[in-house]
């Protein structure tokens, strides 16, 4: 990240109100984040794909700068501290909803206790854009990541180590069911057929969020 805002290359990083949390139970983490993964996939393939990660300011816009990517990483980090990301739902509707209105859903569930510093170190990322942290050195002396040894992060032994039998081994990784993207027949170039040049990106679609933002405006959060 440092290295991309260095060269002003821009990308951003590729869920339940804070009442809904005090009646969880143990097992609502869990079944939150294997409702997520199993979602996720099927988000993979719709034209609109998942928000989980896209800062607020992004969906409204109005304008942004790097510090999104800032947000994203946050993001990232509760997702890996909890189980699942601050903001998954069933659908990117609900998800969009619930990142506009983040102060009131960004919560951590009492059943997956992470520590004061980690939550600290979440909010300094996702929080308002003037709030979060500016850059690298910002997010070196948090007290988090107090005692890091920056200098040699890449050389340190794995926290779990993976096996790799071959070049080609892709047992680490899981299995999904095949599926059928019903790619349309590249046709060869005719005179006048102006659709030619189209077809090298088929199954390629931009989407604008405006369905979700109303044109900058953001949706009210419903509640169940």
């Amino acid at each position: 990240l440092k290295k991309s805002h260095r060269t002003e290359f821009y990308r951003d990083l590729s869920q339940v109100r804070a009442s809904d949390f005090n009646s969880c139970n143990p097992m609502d983490s869990k079944r939150r984040a294997e409702s997520w993964k199993r979602n996720r996939r099927q988000l993979a393939y719709s034209t609109v794909g998942t928000p989980d990660y896209i800062a607020p300011e992004v969906f409204l816009q109005t304008g942004y700068n790097s510090s999104c990517d800032w947000w994203s990483l946050g993001v990232i980090m509760y997702e890996m501290l909890i189980g699942y990301p601050p903001f998954c739902s069933e659908n990117p509707q609900d998800t969009y909803r619930k990142i506009m209105h983040w102060k009131d859903t960004l919560v951590f569930p009492p059943e997956v206790p992470i520590s004061e510093q980690a939550k600290e170190t979440i909010l300094k990322f996702c929080n308002e854009a003037d709030r979060r942290v500016k850059n690298l050195d910002d997010i070196k002396a948090l007290p988090f990541f107090k005692g890091t040894d920056w200098e040699h992060v890449r050389e340190r032994p794995a926290a779990i180590q993976v096996e790799v039998k071959s070049i080609d081994d892709t047992s680490n990784f899981d299995d999904f069911p095949d599926v059928d993207l019903k790619i349309p027949t590249a046709y060869p170039p005719q005179e006048g057929n102006t659709g030619y040049k189209d077809w090298v990106f088929i199954n390629y679609t931009f989407k604008r969020f405006e369905v979700l933002t109303q044109r900058g405006h953001p949706m009210p959060l419903l509640s169940k």
